[in-house]
């Protein structure tokens, strides 16, 4: 007579991992979907997306934890986690596969290209260093780049005031070319906005101003190069205009000083993260929509205050390639403030375009640290 093998009963404290287990794994297939789904139609899905490196480490975590209690379950963890795995390259990139300079018989000599957030060079002294803007001067003078593209620019027509910057950058960079458009202009002298410099001449350009009070804007630079015309987009995205309660509510998270009734301060960040997020989803959109439009090839970059797992940056980067992914190494962070430091600043280019050496600059200049790539293009009639 055969026996019946009794069925494996699993203990209470198993399975209670188990359905934690699957909770996460839902949040981690989310967040996949979060690059794919505009915040217009679920805004929350977006929360997924700034979440996803947490998400997957978490259920690598629980990968080991079955294999170490061999139970067949890791298979599950493993499974959905390697099925987005070719996010992880979007956030940390190995130095196997960096792109090389190009064969200069076919194509033309490199371009240097940045895109720097300069927070107005440091106008209300953040720093507490009076030398801030200079040493931004300095190192602009040393990089000297070919094109560079500020975002949260500012410059006055003041002679009082030291901050003339719209004509201090044409010396520093050797670059007589300037494409400004201002946002917001205050006492009939004081400018914000965002600049694009170029050594090379300009033919045309243009600028999409997102809201009227908002320094929230796109604008393109058509620059000659040689026998080429080239599209320069240069653009700065809705922020999550965090306020000094927001701050410190996220970095006392966790501490016994966070009180009750400052739980509060979660439901206020919410509501920025919510307009935020569907903001952008109508900028990209405007943006997604010009580059398509473009007779030129196309070179993007920008502050998109949005995360490399994001609607903003898929939608932004259809059709272009990154240069982080190209040539970049390690991680990206582009912020160095508390909340998110993730890599929020971008250099796209067109795809018939090949871009090297990509690179963060770090050092306390501004809270953005400057991004910079070459980026060169086959010869014209090869």
């Amino acid at each position: 007579m055969n026996q019946v093998t009794p069925k494996k009963r699993y203990s209470f404290p198993h399975r209670v991992v188990w359905v934690v287990n699957i909770v996460f794994l839902v949040a981690l297939i989310l967040s996949y979907l979060s690059k794919y789904v505009s915040p217009a139609t679920a805004w929350w899905l977006a929360l997924f997306g700034i979440g996803y490196t947490t998400l997957l480490l978490v259920n690598l975590a629980f990968c080991l934890i079955w294999i170490w209690r061999r139970s067949r379950k890791f298979l599950v963890s493993l499974g959905v986690s390697l099925l987005g795995i070719g996010n992880i390259f979007n956030i940390y990139e190995p130095s196997l596969f960096r792109s090389k300079a190009p064969d200069y018989d076919r194509f033309i000599p490199a371009v240097k290209v940045m895109s720097f957030n300069v927070r107005l060079f440091d106008l209300y002294n953040w720093f507490h260093n009076s030398e801030t803007r200079e040493n931004i001067f300095k190192f602009l003078h040393q990089e000297s780049p070919d094109i560079v593209c500020f975002q949260e620019f500012y410059s006055s027509d003041n002679p009082k005031l030291s901050f003339r910057n719209k004509e201090a950058l044409t010396r520093v960079l050797a670059a007589p070319y300037a494409h400004i458009e201002y946002t917001v202009t205050m006492r009939g002298t004081d400018h914000w906005g965002i600049a694009t410099y170029s050594k090379y001449p300009i033919v045309h350009r243009g600028a999409v101003h997102f809201s009227k009070n908002s320094g929230n804007i796109v604008i393109y630079t058509d620059l000659k190069i040689g026998e080429d015309t080239v599209r320069v987009f240069n653009t700065h995205l809705e922020s999550i205009r965090f306020r000094k309660e927001d701050y410190r509510f996220i970095e006392n998270i966790g501490k016994d000083e966070v009180e009750q009734d400052q739980l509060a301060g979660g439901l206020n960040i919410l509501r920025r993260l919510k307009k935020a997020f569907q903001k952008r989803s109508n900028q990209v959109q405007i943006i997604h929509d010009m580059i398509a439009d473009s007779p030129y090839p196309v070179i993007l970059a920008g502050d998109f205050n949005d995360t490399p797992i994001s609607y903003s940056v898929t939608m932004l980067s259809d059709d272009l390639k990154d240069a982080f992914r190209e040539s970049g190494i390690g991680f990206g962070k582009t912020y160095s403030g508390p909340f998110p430091s993730f890599r929020i600043d971008y250099l796209f280019h067109d795809k018939r375009m090949k871009s090297f050496g990509y690179k963060t600059h770090h050092g306390e200049l501004s809270d953005h640290f400057p991004i910079s790539c070459y980026v060169s293009w086959k010869k014209p009639g090869l």
